[in-house]
């Protein structure tokens, strides 16, 4: 059954397939314009998203992180690293281009199981 939640009336935000979660591109400008800040930021929002929704970061799948610059890479991963656990990172591809506005230094769109 595919159920959609906070359509904001061009996507939603949220996609529940059978057992599967769907999150659209999740960003962190109000965190400012430093890269640190807007992981820590973005992951909190996916913690978030993903609790409410019946998952959580340990049945992340896969994830597509989308920075705006290549020299953001290595402060990226050591935010990730710090933040996922042990044992259940994801699947991932990193990818470094222009994002929807200039204030976006990173960008996260995540598959995971419902609990």
């Amino acid at each position: 059954m595919l159920q959609r939640y906070e359509s904001n009336g061009r996507y939603h935000n949220v996609l529940r397939f059978n057992d599967l979660l769907f999150l659209s591109g999740q960003t962190a400008t109000d965190a400012g314009d430093d890269i640190t800040k807007q992981s820590v930021g973005v992951l909190k929002k996916i913690d978030s998203l993903l609790k409410k929704y019946g998952s959580d970061k340990e049945h992340i799948l896969h994830a597509d992180i989308y920075l705006r610059n290549q020299e953001d890479v290595t402060v990226f991963n050591t935010v990730w690293d710090s933040w996922v656990s042990s044992g259940y990172e994801p699947t991932r591809a990193c990818m470094v281009t222009e994002l929807g506005r200039p204030a976006i230094l990173v960008e996260i769109v995540v598959t995971a199981a419902v609990k």
